[in-house]
């Protein structure tokens, strides 16, 4: 976690940083919500990194581990990993559960940033 995480910053760790983005960018925030030992974790993280990436500037990806941060999850009610939600500030736009096709996410993020 960082003490003062850039606006510019595309990729982010943490409850804090999600907390710092929702108060200094404008920009959405895709969420993934991981657990150790999860395989559908890992092969979602270079799909949501690719996306990211390819939009670059315009939206933030922050992961946040759910055995550190249990609390926050289940505030969210995010009950299994993986699971995408995407914020607006602290406004929930979009979740989605479980491992996806790359296409649902690349549709949720177009649509959040028309």
């Amino acid at each position: 976690m960082s003490e003062s995480l850039s606006t510019n910053k595309i990729f982010g760790e943490g409850v804090s940083d999600l907390t710092q983005l929702q108060q200094a960018s404008k920009n959405p925030i895709l969420v993934k919500f991981v657990a150790p030992h999860c395989p559908s974790c890992e092969t979602l993280a270079p799909v949501l990194q690719q996306l990211v990436t390819d939009h670059a500037g315009k939206l933030h990806l922050v992961t946040i581990d759910m055995t550190e941060d249990p609390g926050f999850a289940m505030e969210l009610g995010v009950r299994s990993a993986p699971t995408v939600v995407l914020f607006q500030g602290t406004k929930v736009l979009e979740r989605i559960a479980g491992l996806k096709p790359k296409k649902l996410y690349a549709e949720v993020i177009q649509k959040v940033l028309q």
